[in-house]
Parts: structure tokens; C-alpha cells; sequence
């Protein structure tokens, strides 16, 4: 880096009660003297992918923060994070696993070139569980990066069953057995016995010798009944935010028609899909990921009546 620190995807902020951003602001090495303030159209999600001038900064380490305003005016917690400033070209890098130093290897870079580090590891010389790697990149001048590391796990043998629970209460979580080329459907599967409201759902996959992989988490919505359409009831709508495929389940007091549509934040329509014949439990998916990232509603409507179920797409 010659002048400016590429700082991407520090920031995201969703739309909370109804508020948008509409700005963000950012200073270093804790001087709030020089902060710099940026507007923009308000929006429900903002991804900073900017280069940020740094002239004023000596070669080394620093810190930059950064909060995101929304519309109420008011200001998000400030995040923080450490960079290096350079006048120099990246030449190399340098890694290690588990925090253990022989395990120190290096290799020469350009400052556009890519590491692969999944083609460098020698997976025989680690832990059948979590591991961590952690790497830095060296300029021209022989000074090195804040060290950046990333947890991961080798592979355990094949997959032999799972595990989820909500809301971090692992105390309570549902264990079934899967093969390695079987699917869990999470939206078919997902007992719930919980109060409406957004939730967390984790999951996590153990294999045959006995190791747990790294969970993963997805928030999505409980609707225990909607007023304005009678009849249907344990409404799942998962995951919320999602980036590919958009999940609907809920009961029916007995058979009818759903029409269904994705709309904008406005009511325009974006999108008409298939009307769903419902019976019982049910459930249904639908691709979207060629939608643009923003905030959509699935409309629902049948004879009695119609509401919007508001999502967001990443």
C-alpha cells in the first residue's frame, strides 16, 4: 500500500426499528480530533470498500475506528481495527498453525498475487479438529503486517451425524444420526418450542471419529400466528438475512391457496411466484440469489386476507 489503507467490508449495519444509515465516520490512533465524516443515501445495509487516504501516518502500526450513523442521527458502537501503513510493495508472507513456531513457513508474493493457503498446509502434520493459521505479509522494506488469523477444522472422517439448538442453549439441542452425501433439512426438521420473535439457530456436524466441525448460525423469524390471515399458524421464515435461498414453513387449519409475491420496501412488486396449494405442515423454498442485496417483503395473501413479511437479502 503506497498512500491510502484498503479497508473492506468493515462495517454493516441492518436496518433496526425501521431506521436506515445515512452516514459514517472514521479517525486513527484514537485522535477523534480528526475525524472525517462521510454522507450517504440512506440504505438498510452499507459495506465500506474504500481506500482511505493516509498521508498523514508514519510507516507502522496504527489503528483505525469507524461508526455508522442512522438516520435517527444517532451513532453505532465504534469498531476498531489494527493495519500497517507502508510506502512499500508487498514482496512476501510468512504463516504458522496453531500458534506453534516450527511450523513457520514463507514464500514470496506480488502485491496483487493471492495466497492459497489451502494448497500449502499440510493437512497430515494437524489435529484432527480445530486448527488455526495465522499469516502475515512482508513489504519491500522487511517490515511485516499485523498477524491476521483464521480458525478451521481438517477433516474427521466421514459425516455421521449432527447437531442444533436456538438461541446459544445448547443444553437443549436435537441430535440425529446423517450419512456423508445426506441433507438435513433444517426447515423440515426445526422443532420449535418458542416465543415469536427473530432467533438464532446453530448447527453443528460430528463425524465418525467422534469430532464436532465449526457450528454455523442463522437467524430466522417465528410467527406463532398472523391476525390478518386466519388459519395459518408456527409461520418459519428462514434464514433472515439469507443469501441464496429464501424459506417458508407454518401449518394450516385446513387446505387452501397461498398467492405470493416478493416486494420492495415501497410495495413495488419484484418478483410473482407460484401460488403454494397448502395443507397441514408444509413448507416450500425459493431461489433468489440473483436478486440484489437489500430489504424485500413476501407478501401473502389467500381469500380472508394478506400481510408482508418483511427479509433481508445479502
Amino acid at each position: 500500500m503506497r498512500n491510502a489503507f484498503l479497508l473492506p467490508a468493515l462495517a454493516s449495519l441492518c436496518c433496526v426499528q425501521a431506521q436506515q444509515i445515512d452516514g459514517y465516520r472514521y479517525w486513527f490512533d484514537d485522535d477523534a480530533a480528526g475525524t472525517t465524516t462521510t454522507a450517504v443515501a440512506a440504505t438498510d445495509e452499507l459495506v465500506l470498500t474504500t481506500a482511505w487516504p493516509t498521508p498523514g501516518l508514519v510507516s507502522g502500526y496504527h489503528r483505525v475506528s469507524v461508526q455508522v450513523r442512522d438516520t435517527n442521527g444517532a451513532w453505532s458502537v465504534p469498531q476498531t481495527r489494527n493495519f500497517t501503513r507502508t510506502a512499500q510493495p508487498i514482496t512476501g508472507y510468512r504463516y504458522w498453525v496453531n500458534d506453534n513456531p516450527a511450523t513457520l513457513a514463507s514464500g514470496v508474493i506480488g502485491p496483487n498475487d493471492e495466497v492459497q493457503l489451502n494448497s500449502l498446509i499440510d493437512p497430515g502434520s494437524l489435529t484432527k479438529d480445530h486448527n488455526v493459521i495465522t499469516i502475515q505479509f512482508m513489504d519491500a522494506d522487511g517490515e511485516y503486517s499485523v498477524p491476521q488469523s483464521v480458525w478451521f477444522v481438517r477433516g474427521t472422517g466421514e459425516v455421521n451425524g449432527y447437531q442444533y439448538w436456538l438461541d446459544d442453549d445448547i443444553s437443549t439441542a436435537t441430535t440425529g444420526s446423517i450419512g456423508p452425501n445426506t441433507v438435513v433439512d433444517l426447515i423440515e426438521d426445526l422443532a420449535l418450542s418458542t416465543s415469536p420473535g427473530q432467533h438464532l439457530f446453530t448447527i453443528r456436524f460430528s463425524a465418525t471419529n467422534g469430532t464436532w466441525s465449526v457450528p454455523h448460525s442463522a437467524l430466522f423469524d417465528f410467527y406463532l400466528g398472523l391476525e390478518e390471515l386466519p388459519g395459518l399458524s408456527d409461520l418459519v421464515l428462514f434464514p433472515n438475512p439469507l443469501t441464496d435461498e429464501l424459506g417458508l414453513r407454518l401449518s394450516t387449519a385446513e387446505a387452501s391457496r397461498l398467492d405470493l409475491e416478493i416486494r420492495d420496501v415501497q410495495g413495488q412488486l419484484v418478483r410473482q411466484l407460484p401460488t403454494w396449494a397448502v395443507a397441514g405442515n408444509t413448507y416450500r423454498n425459493w431461489d433468489i440469489s440473483d436478486l440484489a442485496p437489500g430489504t424485500y417483503l413476501l407478501h401473502i395473501s389467500d381469500d380472508e386476507g394478506k400481510r408482508d413479511m418483511p427479509f433481508i437479502k445479502r
